[in-house]
This record gives structure tokens, sequence and C-alpha cells, in this order.
């Protein structure tokens, strides 16, 4: 294994209707059919205003308080994905704000979930 930043192509992706699909789904009936081996825990708190999400993961492993990788997973993205990002829930630098956000939503990425701090609180909520 090489040390430092890898990037792994992604050879399989959902389809639009598998996503449709899961998107009718409460969040704990996923979690419970897939023996709970991705629930994040009560920890993670909703960030927006509007319901749920759903689309294709887009996953990011990132040391505290360093969005490097955050910022070449959105670069990545493509329609429909959600930017999944673990930073072992450091809170004391937050990993993106207001303009990544607004890059992101340009390339069409559905949501977030970020084990770790964000700023610029209001305009994730103003986001739907």
């Amino acid at each position: 294994m090489t040390l430092g930043f890898r990037i792994l192509n992604r050879d399989r992706v959902a389809s639009a209707e598998i996503v449709a699909e899961f998107a009718k789904l409460p969040v704990a009936n996923v979690s419970d059919s897939m023996s709970r081996m991705t629930a994040a825990g009560s920890r993670l708190r909703p960030m927006h205003t509007s319901g749920g999400m759903a689309g294709v993961a887009l996953t990011v492993k990132a040391r505290p308080g360093d969005n490097l990788m955050l910022h070449a997973a959105i670069d990545r993205a493509v329609p429909g994905d959600v930017i999944v990002v673990d930073a072992g829930g450091a809170l004391d630098n937050a990993l993106m704000g207001e303009l990544m956000l607004a890059y992101a939503i340009k390339k069409g990425v559905v949501g977030f979930v970020i084990d770790g701090a964000i700023r610029d609180l209001d305009n994730f909520r103003e986001t739907n």
C-alpha cells in the first residue's frame, strides 16, 4: 500500500432507478437491512431544513481540518452524488463552507454527510 492520498475509480454505481427507490425508504429501515454496518449513529445531525436525500455516495476520508480531498471529491462529483466525509468527528476546524457548497451545487451534488465541522451554516440551511 502506498502512502499519501488515493483516489479510487468508481467502476460501478447505482442506477437512477435504484436511487429513486431508496429515496422512498425510511433511513432506519435501510440501516437495519444492512446490519447497521454503515449507520453513523446519533452524533450526526441534519443541517438542512428539507427532508431526506438519496444519491450515489462519493466517500472521503479526511484528517481533521484538512479539506484537500473534499475539494478533490467535489471536483470529481457528478450530478446526483452525495459526498460522505469521515473526518473523525473533529469539530475544531471547518472542512467546508459557503464557497465549496456553491461549487458543489453547481456540480449537481445533492447533499453531504460530514462527520466533522462545517461553517456558514445558514447557507446549508437555506439550500434544499
